[in-house]
């Protein structure tokens, strides 16, 4: 592959100096822009051949907006947001040239690139994205491709009930007094490894959850919609309702068919008992 100009649109967060340090690697020229360097924008973007947006979901499309108008007609122009279609649609209005929407499905913080999934919604001319994918599956990457509408359906149940759910149970924890360092004393392996996914989430920034939980109103609804399931259920639970339950699990057991058996199989795998049992929280 040709010695390339990639510009990176926020470029000093964690993300963008992830990606960064990877294409470097591959001894590609490396621009980043942040929110204070503006002002030698315009030169460092006429040159570009790739531009990533990797800012906050609530200004992409405005930053979209005003990196378009900079750029040459064979940039190819991609976001790292956790929705697609409206930035996509953005992309698509505002630059004439090649567009791909990008979702990296992993923080900053990982130590390598195998088995970490990025999520690819074409956008334009992917004859001329092309490249693009493959430096990514250079660099140890799987790349996915996906349309963007069944993308955001479903990152509103992995990226918007999930963490919400995470959100909730560490604030609940919090609310009640209820450390985790207590619970994990008594922990089985399963449920040490769901706290300890816990606590990964909350050593994160604040910010960035909030806006990939409130990403979208549809997000949003469908919390609603999974918040008012369980006002259903715990009125069940009020009345004992033993039979329903068992038969809403059953029923749900039997849809999930082979998965149910895959999962216990994977989770057994992974669970490795004696390296969690060693684990202990330092002071």
């Amino acid at each position: 592959m040709n010695k390339k100009n990639i510009v990176i649109i926020g470029g000093n967060g964690l993300m963008g100096k992830l990606f960064s340090r990877l294409f470097s690697q591959e001894n590609h020229t490396i621009n980043t822009i942040g929110k204070d360097d503006w002002q030698n924008a315009s030169t460092i973007l006429a040159k570009a051949d790739w531009v990533i947006i990797s800012v906050p979901i609530h200004i992409t499309s405005e930053i979209i907006v005003k990196v378009a108008k900079q750029i040459n007609q064979n940039c190819v122009l991609s976001d790292f947001t956790s929705i697609k279609s409206s930035p996509l649609l953005v992309m698509l209005r505002e630059h004439i040239g090649p567009v791909i929407g990008l979702h990296p499905m992993f923080g900053p913080t990982i130590n390598s690139t195998h088995n970490q999934v990025i999520i690819a919604c074409d956008g334009r001319y992917p004859e001329k994205t092309a490249w693009v994918t493959d430096l990514l599956l250079k660099l140890g990457f799987t790349v996915k491709h996906l349309d963007a509408t069944k993308h955001d359906q479903a990152m509103s149940f992995i990226q918007g009930i999930e963490h919400f759910l995470t959100f909730s149970l560490g604030t609940f924890l919090h609310h009640k007094n209820q450390h985790p360092e207590s619970l994990m004393e008594l922990a089985s392996p399963i449920y040490m490894a769901k706290l300890l996914l816990m606590g990964r989430i909350f050593d994160q920034d604040a910010a960035l959850y909030a806006d990939i939980i409130m990403a979208d109103n549809s997000r949003i609804e469908l919390i609603r919609e999974f918040s008012q399931w369980l006002n259903h259920w715990i009125d069940q639970l009020e009345q004992h309702n033993k039979e329903n339950f068992i038969k809403e699990f059953k029923e749900a057991s039997k849809w999930m068919d082979k998965f149910t058996s895959y999962s216990q199989e994977v989770s057994d795998g992974f669970l490795d008992i004696q390296l969690i049992e060693s684990i202990s929280i330092k002071d």
